[in-house]
């Protein structure tokens, strides 16, 4: 079901099962919503009630949005509370400037000098290219996996919520987790909000935000994936910008420390760490005797203009991190809008709805066996 249909018809179940009485959504208004769903999408009076489908989740849906405008009248705030369980782009924001905070502190990390070697730079490569490893071993297993567990069932199936988040690290799973608590937590902040002039609505908030909470899940974890690599490309852009100042504001001086390595040992991880960006821009490496002219001879003197070293800098992250994390970031919001378009149906709507075309008189009762026949001892 779409998340939005999905969230509506959750909130107005949990609503109906907290509000036996109608206090907050009458009986009548409760019949008349189901009238005006079954005129537009009607259901076939059957014994048992009709299976979930998609026809019988489009009327459960309707019911619910008709619900909801009358509830609107008098309790406007359940916008509030569904705008909150759409996902707050407030933690992402967070993490987001986080992250962009990240990578301009890195580019200021190796002092008053920029070193052309961008130790901070190399550092959040090495992390890239190790999560990139990671990401392609477990992409790797998950397709190996998959056929064999879809031979032994006899037909193609999807993986359940518990065994897509075991394929997610510590920190995709810390992530999902606190998306799903930070959307608890604003829904019950709301519900604390509102509590004093609408207490009967309170219960059935609480038990949507428990619903929400375990059935968002899916979603909470492919918002996370996707955070995940923006916060990284936002970190590489952050420490493009950072050495950018540093080189074309501060005007600082670019060289290297002889005691890490020699000049040829020097020339060879230039040609390394930059070569892609030296190909591509047309920048060329200087040879290994030209590289002594940038040594530093003290603590205040030696190096040499920045400008070709800076755009080294900026090309090497554009390469190797913010494109390949911009094609995740494209695939991750493929991902976060197929899971709102297809989350999974709580398996208690089916009951739902047979209730609810039982108060109508659209499903009739199972049929009771009959009695065994009166015999009379005497005869």
């Amino acid at each position: 079901m779409r998340q939005r249909a999905l969230q509506a018809v959750l909130l107005v179940h949990a609503i109906e099962q907290c509000d036996l009485a109608g206090d907050v959504l009458s009986l009548e208004d409760r019949a008349h919503a189901t009238a005006e769903a079954l005129e537009r999408r009607p259901l076939a009076a059957t014994a048992p009630p009709p299976a979930l489908d998609g026809n019988s989740e489009r009327f459960l849906a309707l019911r619910a949005h008709a619900l909801l405008a009358r509830l609107r009248v008098r309790s406007p705030g359940v916008d509030h509370v569904l705008a909150a369980a759409a996902l707050s782009t407030g933690l992402e924001r967070a993490i987001l400037l986080l992250g962009f905070a990240l990578g301009v502190g890195l580019a200021f990390a190796d002092g008053r000098r920029i070193d052309i070697f961008a130790y901070p730079l190399i550092g959040l490569l090495i992390w890239n290219l190790i999560v990139y490893l990671i990401l392609i071993i477990r992409f790797s297993k998950s397709s190996l996996a998959r056929p064999a567990f879809d031979l032994a069932h006899g037909a193609p199936s999807r993986p359940t919520g518990a065994v897509e988040s075991t394929r997610d690290g510590f920190i995709r799973r810390w992530l999902a987790g606190l998306y799903a608590n930070h959307v608890r937590a604003r829904i019950d902040a709301l519900i604390a909000h509102s509590i004093g002039f609408n207490a009967p609505l309170a219960p059935g908030l609480r038990r949507f935000a428990t619903d929400w909470w375990e059935i968002g899940r899916p979603l909470f974890r492919a918002r996370a994936r996707r955070l995940l690599h923006l916060a990284a490309m936002l970190a590489a852009l952050g420490l493009m910008v950072g050495y950018a100042f540093r080189g074309w504001v501060l005007h600082l001086a670019a060289g290297w420390d002889t005691t890490v390595f020699g000049p040829t040992s020097a020339h060879a991880a230039l040609v390394m760490l930059y070569g892609a960006a030296s190909a591509l821009s047309g920048i060329a490496i200087p040879p290994a005797h030209d590289l002594l002219g940038l040594a530093w001879t003290s603590a205040t003197t030696g190096g040499g203009q920045a400008g070709q070293w800076v755009k080294l800098i900026e090309l090497t992250p554009l390469l190797y991190i913010v494109l390949p994390r911009l094609i995740a970031v494209i695939l991750g919001t493929l991902g976060v809008w197929r899971r709102s378009l297809t989350l999974r149906t709580p398996a208690s709507f089916s009951g739902y709805l047979a209730a609810v075309l039982r108060s109508t008189g659209k499903a009739p009762e199972p049929e009771s066996s009959p009695p065994p026949p009166h015999t009379n001892p005497d005869v």
